[in-house]
């Protein structure tokens, strides 16, 4: 059987990915989690399943089994100055056997990119340590020994979780907007993104770890959309109508929200345009905004 190591399993994304993965008899699963209790399946069920309670802080507990993985899926994320992040993530690859090791899913984000698919330099220093950690992690990725056999994901904005998985951040933002959608929307601002959800996500998964591929970087996304498409679809969902729309300037958020806003949100607003030359499954399973809510919750 190959052997694969998961981080970040308990998270949306890891939720979705176990889901895929653990039909396959071929595979057997070693999930890292710091809260086994954070998992919503019961992986005592499945012969092929291995549950470490642990941490990146302590990866190095784990060095033994790490000589013996075939595939990585690295999902593991900390949204401040925590171990999973830069450092966290340059040990863990340092465990593991460039002889043994067949290939490594390291997942990013998209939003150290520009709209080449290349690192953003200012977002060295920026006051977000998620996208600085991320940033970091890319440009010095090539010093490590496995470095050739890790295929770098570059997820877009991440949408995805129900009942038996845990929500995104920004499914949860936008299922939070149904009680001000009076409001929102008559407004808009002008922005654009890619958005991918994380069953379509998991699918790639476990294209890449079935295939070759001569890519080692995959910018992962449906179609650009603007604010105001998803302002649309949203009012779709929750039967809504618009009859008019007001766009807001950048420089107009950061006046009414400019003691909340960090410096990388900031960056966004300057930005604006975050669109990529995006990669995704050939049919997904939630291409649009709609999709995710087909029946309408509630």
């Amino acid at each position: 059987m190959k052997k694969i190591f998961i981080t970040g399993a308990s998270g949306c994304v890891g939720h979705y990915v176990f889901d895929q993965l653990v039909k396959n008899p071929d595979y057997h699963l070693y999930l890292l989690v710091r809260d086994p209790g954070k998992l919503m399946f019961n992986y005592n069920k499945f012969p092929n399943v291995t549950v470490i309670k642990g941490s990146m802080e302590n990866i190095e507990e784990q060095a033994a089994l790490l000589k013996e993985i075939d595939f990585v899926v690295y999902l593991a994320a900390g949204w401040d100055n925590t171990v999973p992040n830069f450092e966290g993530a340059a040990r863990f690859f340092q465990l593991l056997d460039p002889n043994k090791l067949q290939k490594a899913l390291y997942f990013s984000t998209a939003s150290i990119l520009d709209e080449h698919g290349v690192p953003v330099p200012c977002l060295a220093t920026t006051d977000n340590p998620y996208i600085r950690s991320k940033y970091h992690f890319k440009i010095n990725m090539h010093k490590l020994a496995i470095a050739e056999k890790i295929i770098t994901i570059y997820p877009t904005w991440l949408l995805g979780g129900d009942k038996t998985h845990p929500y995104t951040h920004a499914l949860q933002g936008i299922l939070s907007m149904e009680k001000w959608l009076w409001l929102i929307r008559f407004f808009t601002v002008d922005v654009s993104f890619h958005f991918i959800h994380a069953y379509d996500l998991a699918q790639m998964v476990e294209y890449l770890l079935k295939n070759e591929t001569n890519q080692k970087e995959m910018i992962l996304g449906n179609k650009v959309m603007t604010a105001a498409d998803l302002i649309d679809e949203v009012c779709k969902v929750f039967k809504k109508k618009v009859y008019f729309r007001l766009r807001i300037s950048p420089k107009l958020v950061e006046f009414l929200f400019g003691r909340q806003l960090l410096e990388f949100d900031r960056y966004c607003l300057k930005k604006k345009y975050f669109q990529y030359n995006v990669t995704n499954v050939k049919n997904p399973k939630f291409p649009t905004i709609t999709s995710i809510f087909s029946p309408c919750p509630g």
